[in-house]
């Protein structure tokens, strides 16, 4: 019998390989690689593997050496080649993943690129006029009609992403200018987040977080990594992580004072204003 179905494999694949074989889609979409390196900080973030994070860091490198160009972000890539200029949905979700990369990993360079691409964002993609983003890039191709993404798909829509973006790099850099702005994209959606939150999820969420906004916790001293492990296995809504072994020259870190020698410090802050210091996550979560 054995040698029955190795003759119908062959005389089957012999036939196969006389036709026209399914075209192949290889190239790498920048905004998916973007919400697999989201996916792989959030798993770190919650289960503290260390692979996660090695694939995760090696994605994000990945993405500057292949998807950027300059402060621009390409769409695609294939063959070592990139094309098409990047959409909104992919900065967006980039400086997304970058955010929560830093937030897991504390090294500043992400955090500083996500800055970068915000910046060229607001250059190249923003519409003062009604506070929102387009989808394409004032410098590439011009279309007739250059439309904004509002409602959530498959993928949450890339001006909601940016919004929440907007919201979590002011709080870590200090700019209310984000801030501001991402209430005002919030504002000029709100009644259809209310009257449709099926299909505004993400601006929901954005929306939950400016009626009950949450902290940010900066974390200061030697154990900085335990500390952050220990807070991110808890779920803390609208929450954002910033940390140092010793300073940096981050605004929401530069203004603290280091802990006592040998100590490890959490400072819980709302609205540019620090509690006294906590040296344990057990106080800073009943703080919390």
């Amino acid at each position: 019998m054995a040698e029955l179905v190795t003759g119908w494999k062959q005389k089957i694949m012999a036939v196969r390989a006389t036709r026209v074989r399914p075209g192949l889609d290889d190239k790498i979409l920048t905004g998916w690689n973007a919400l697999m390196l989201q996916a792989l900080t959030d798993a770190y973030r919650a289960f503290a593997e260390p692979e996660f994070l090695v694939v995760a860091e090696r994605n994000a490198r990945f993405i500057q050496a292949n998807l950027r160009d300059g402060q621009r972000l390409n769409r695609t890539c294939k063959n070592g080649r990139a094309s098409i200029s990047g959409f909104l949905e992919d900065y967006a979700l980039v400086i997304q993943a970058y955010i929560s990369l830093y937030e897991v990993s504390f090294t500043e360079t992400w955090l500083r690129e996500a800055e970068t691409l915000t910046a060229y964002v607001l250059a190249n993609f923003f519409d003062p006029s009604e506070t929102q983003f387009f989808y394409t890039d004032s410098s590439a191709e011009p279309l007739i009609v250059r439309k904004k993404e509002l409602f959530d798909n498959v993928i949450p829509a890339s001006n909601s992403v940016m919004a929440h973006n907007l919201r979590r790099l002011g709080r870590h850099l200090e700019n209310a200018r984000y801030t501001d702005l991402a209430a005002n994209m919030l504002a000029q959606v709100r009644h259809l987040v209310v009257k449709e939150p099926q299909h505004l999820t993400n601006w929901a969420s954005l929306y939950a977080a400016l009626l009950r906004p949450g902290a940010e916790l900066a974390i200061i001293g030697p154990k900085v990594e335990s500390f952050r492990q220990e807070l991110s296995r808890r779920f803390l809504f609208d929450t954002v992580l910033a940390g140092a072994k010793k300073s940096s020259e981050l605004p929401l870190l530069k203004l603290l004072k280091p802990a006592p020698e040998g100590r490890t410090a959490v400072h819980i802050c709302r609205n540019q204003a620090c509690l006294a210091p906590l040296y344990s996550v057990a106080e800073a979560l009943a703080a919390l």
